[in-house]
């Protein structure tokens, strides 16, 4: 009797961390953290959004030399 009651309270000991995970997965999560996600989510589309007009405004071939060169005049 005495080795069965030190079984069970080994393994509910070893069983107790496992236990502790699980409870909190059934909550819903809280408005605080339904608006923290929100506004991480809109955050982040604003900064895709900066990166791609970045991305778009260089993607331009434009030509560095521009000024200095003479204009064309049909000559080689």
């Amino acid at each position: 009797m005495r080795r069965l009651v030190i079984a069970f309270v080994a393994i509910s000991v070893l069983a107790l961390p496992a236990h502790a995970q699980r409870r909190g997965a059934s909550q819903e999560p809280s408005p605080e953290e339904l608006a923290r996600k929100r506004d991480a989510a809109e955050l982040d589309q604003k900064y895709k959004a900066a990166i791609k007009a970045q991305s778009d405004a260089h993607s331009a071939k434009k030509d560095p030399w521009a000024n200095m060169r003479a204009p064309a005049d049909g000559k080689k």
